[in-house]
């Protein structure tokens, strides 16, 4: 093996103790235990010497951690927040907050102008002095000087945010949502909730690991905190935001998926994200795809639910009594459904 030696600032190792604390990261690496993956070197060897690219995508809490170390006062978690901006930059890491834009814009044109300035002062941050970032995530400065600014075609990139109605698979995990909290909503139990949603997702529409993990913690004795955001007391308007906000976080488990197992071999896909609930959920659906089984469920669930789990997740429909795939599967299905499930839950 080709040896190279990478020297490091000397701050390195206090910087991943801050990481490794926060534990916002998650991935699908073959590690040996948490700490394995914080290794710059490896990063930068891996891609000086094996070409790969490895590229971290920011949930909207630790977006606006970032922003906010630069434009508000400091605190524990924005320094954290520079943190782990230092390390990506050590790590030859690509940062994108992608999926934190368009949670902010959410298909409108409403905050598109405040979302192109907060993209160009997040560049700046993420160009600004690598030593002065150090320096301020341990508490050595309470602020920095912005690198430079980066050219923007403004009217491209708003065309750009506001180009697609919705993000691709958005509405079929919007769907997967709605029969989750319409189920919740049921005076049965339990198990027969978590029942009742699989054979929903194998009849009526498709399966779906990321919907499936979801419902089983969901309709669990004990789902993780901040799971269920829909009240239905609140404003037609307020309840539709919630179910979206839900929404989002299939649509970045899903999209992870697809990121990992779709691609080039070349390209290793990261997240980072503040919502434990959210990482608890990724990282049991990540386990369930390498160990392809249910077993990874047992961190979590209780005896019982394991049990009865195990005996859903083995359900067979008939292919001639599944919807999917048939000729009424189409997109003005998917939308009835969506239509039938707004009425009752907005």
């Amino acid at each position: 093996m080709e040896q190279i030696m990478y020297v490091l600032p000397v701050q390195t190792p206090i910087v991943i103790e801050k990481l490794l604390v926060r534990d916002w990261i998650v991935h699908s690496f073959n590690l040996e235990d948490k700490e394995s993956f914080y290794s710059p070197s490896e990063f930068l060897y891996n891609s000086d010497v094996k070409d790969i690219e490895y590229v971290l995508y920011l949930d909207t809490n630790i977006y606006q951690f970032l922003l906010s170390s630069y434009r508000k006062i400091s605190n524990e978690i924005t320094r954290d927040a520079i943190s782990l901006l230092v390390f990506c930059q050590l790590s030859k890491i690509e940062i994108d907050p992608v999926y934190a834009i368009y949670e902010k814009i959410n298909y409108t044109n409403e905050k598109v102008d405040e979302t192109i300035e907060e993209l160009k002062l997040f560049y700046q941050i993420n160009n600004s002095n690598i030593y002065s970032l150090i320096s301020y995530s341990l508490g050595e400065l309470d602020s920095y000087k912005l690198g430079p600014a980066q050219k923007f075609d403004v009217k491209h990139m708003k065309e750009n945010l506001t180009k697609y109605e919705r993000l691709t698979e958005w509405d079929s995990l919007y769907l997967i949502m709605l029969a989750c909290v319409s189920i919740s909503k049921e005076n049965i139990s339990r198990q027969s909730k978590l029942l009742k949603f699989r054979v929903w997702m194998l009849k009526d529409f498709r399966q779906s690991l990321v919907g499936f993990v979801y419902g089983v913690v969901f309709f669990s004795e004990k789902p993780l905190k901040r799971m269920m955001k829909y009240k239905s007391t609140n404003p037609s308007e307020v309840k539709r935001s919630q179910l979206f906000n839900m929404t989002w976080d299939l649509y970045i488990m899903n999209s992870f998926f697809r990121k990992w197992l779709s691609v080039s071999e070349n390209v290793e896909f990261i997240y980072a994200t503040d919502d434990k609930a959210f990482r608890t959920l990724l990282r049991i659906a990540i386990d369930m795809q390498i160990n392809e089984g249910i077993e990874p469920l047992k961190k979590i669930l209780s005896k019982r639910d394991y049990i009865n789990t195990e005996e859903i997740w083995n359900l067979e429909v008939k292919e001639d009594e599944r919807v999917y795939k048939s000729n009424t599967w189409t997109p003005s299905y998917r939308d009835q459904l969506i239509e039938e499930f707004e009425k009752e839950l907005l």
